[in-house]
């Protein structure tokens, strides 16, 4: 196990620190996993001691191991916090029980029924003489209006679903869920032979979940958003000085009077003696290069 750090927190960036802590936990979109991930991030950023190039290795060590597999958990934490698209709870497999309702449109208004007690055998009745149900007594305020059922509202059916049809955005390619009855088992058809041609033009999902981490906290220098700010007196990619590799190869057979874009500069002794010219195949008469040495 890691001690812990005697020296003391920097103090420099508190107010930073404060801001940016207030801002995670007011995040709605931040899951706990991803919340620690931040926090981690924003301590070792603005309030740990130590290099503050660092932030990386800071923030690995501040969230320690996992138990069951020993590794950082920070690499776990980045992976889940990877940009990604989930489709919404209603386009999962669900038993016509816990199905959104049917979706078709309704013929006529929907009506409450009223309760029908079981038909009972009066030679039961007779036997065991059970009292009468009190008569049911509700209680609301004088001019109260009993607000109109969610399926008159939004004129859709509202009965158990049995059959899905996915359908995918042309200009986000997420995926919109309708639900039908079977009693809209044809209906439910038709709605699938109309974004069947749209489905197979739609465009990658895009993500709708994660990438907290690059919103939040941004390296300067560097063309891919991350955690890693550029260390003290290192300079920015612009101003990187450029390296002097070998020469670059050249063509020696076309060094001729024809060919005066060549740098003299750059050509070696033996390039520069002049060659006797001899007749090509084409009959063209050609500079040749004789092989020094």
């Amino acid at each position: 196990m890691t001690p812990a750090s005697t020296e003391p927190p920097r103090l420099d960036r508190a107010e930073a620190y404060a801001k940016i802590t207030h801002r995670i936990y007011e995040d709605r979109r931040a899951s706990p996993q991803a919340r620690e991930l931040l926090l981690a991030v924003a301590y070792a950023l603005c309030i740990a001691p130590g290099d503050p190039g660092r932030v990386l290795n800071t923030a690995a060590r501040a969230l320690g191991r996992s138990p069951a597999t020993c590794r950082p958990r920070l690499d776990a934490l980045v992976a889940d916090d990877a940009p990604r698209y989930e489709p919404p709870r209603e386009a999962g497999n669900w038993p016509p029980s816990q199905a959104p309702g049917c979706q078709a449109p309704r013929l006529r208004p929907f009506t409450r029924q009223p309760h029908r007690p079981a038909a009972h055998d009066p030679q039961d009745a007779a036997a065991v003489p059970l009292r009468p149900r009190p008569k049911t007594t509700v209680h609301v305020s004088p001019g109260h209006v009993p607000p109109d059922d969610y399926r008159n509202t939004h004129n859709i059916c509202g009965a158990n679903s049995h059959h899905k049809v996915l359908e995918l955005d042309p200009r986000t390619g997420w995926t919109i869920p309708h639900w039908y009855c079977r009693r809209h088992a044809d209906h439910a058809e038709r709605v699938a032979e109309q974004v069947r041609e749209q489905n197979q033009t739609a465009p990658e999902p895009i993500p709708n979940t994660g990438g907290l981490l690059p919103s939040y906290f941004k390296a300067p220098g560097r063309r891919s958003t991350g955690t890693t700010p550029r260390r003290p007196g290192h300079p920015p990619p612009g101003a990187w000085p450029r390296t002097t590799g070998p020469p670059r190869a050249r063509n020696r057979s076309r060094t001729g009077p024809g060919y005066a874009s060549s740098s003299a500069a750059s050509r070696t002794p033996h390039d520069l003696v002049a060659r006797p010219a001899r007749a090509g195949p084409t009959g063209r008469r050609c500079p040749t290069h004789r092989r020094p040495g």
